[in-house]
């Protein structure tokens, strides 16, 4: 039996209270994929959505200290920079000053920047952690969660499974080099009357 994704806001953040870890931060991924395994329609990982996913997407920022993203999705799904929770944006190069990113009003995001080069993740992590940033939400790409994962550094994944077929040649969730193939413990799934599937899996 599948319970029914909480329609209250309060229910639901309960539901998804962002753990803390001790010492560290306690990472938490986000991701939706199509039946057939694409990570994007129409280019877009937003062309998945539908009502409930955009509700818990919400919710889990609503719980988180930060978002960590990749420069590319932050171009791809032309983000804002939130009033919370703050934005941290991992590149190999530069972030353009747009005005949703650096909106005039105070509010920048964090970037994190190899200059040509990889950045170290586990660095950033740290140096959020030192920020008082503990509860990290990563909303991806592709590279930047295979990764985090690569280095056993994402500890929950929540994966919505959108009720749909979009073929084509979109991105997967994950990209990168080969992983482990160790199983992953599921937590709690949930759905809703559109046919949308929530779950969630733990290391």
């Amino acid at each position: 039996m599948i319970a029914a994704l909480p329609t209250d806001p309060d229910a639901l953040a309960e539901l998804y209270r962002h753990p803390e870890a001790d010492g560290r931060p306690y990472v938490r991924a986000n991701m939706i994929s199509s039946l057939d395994g694409s990570a994007t329609a129409a280019g877009r990982s937003g062309g998945l959505g539908g009502d409930g996913d955009r509700r818990l997407f919400r919710a889990l920022r609503a719980e988180a200290d930060v978002v960590l993203v990749g420069a590319a999705t932050v171009r791809d799904e032309d983000y804002g920079t939130p009033a919370h929770p703050a934005l941290a944006i991992v590149t190999r190069g530069d972030v353009a000053r747009t005005p949703r990113l650096y909106p005039g009003d105070g509010r920048e995001p964090l970037v994190y920047s190899g200059h040509g080069e990889s950045v170290d993740l586990r660095q950033v992590l740290q140096d959020l952690h030192t920020r008082g940033l503990r509860r990290v939400l990563a909303e991806g790409g592709p590279g930047v969660l295979g990764a985090l994962l690569a280095q056993d550094l994402i500890d929950e994944l929540c994966l919505t499974v959108a009720p749909m077929v979009v073929g084509g040649t979109g991105r997967r969730i994950v990209s990168g080099t080969d992983l482990s193939t160790a199983h992953w413990t599921r937590g709690p799934v949930l759905g809703d009357d559109e046919g949308y599937l929530y779950t969630r899996w733990r290391r």
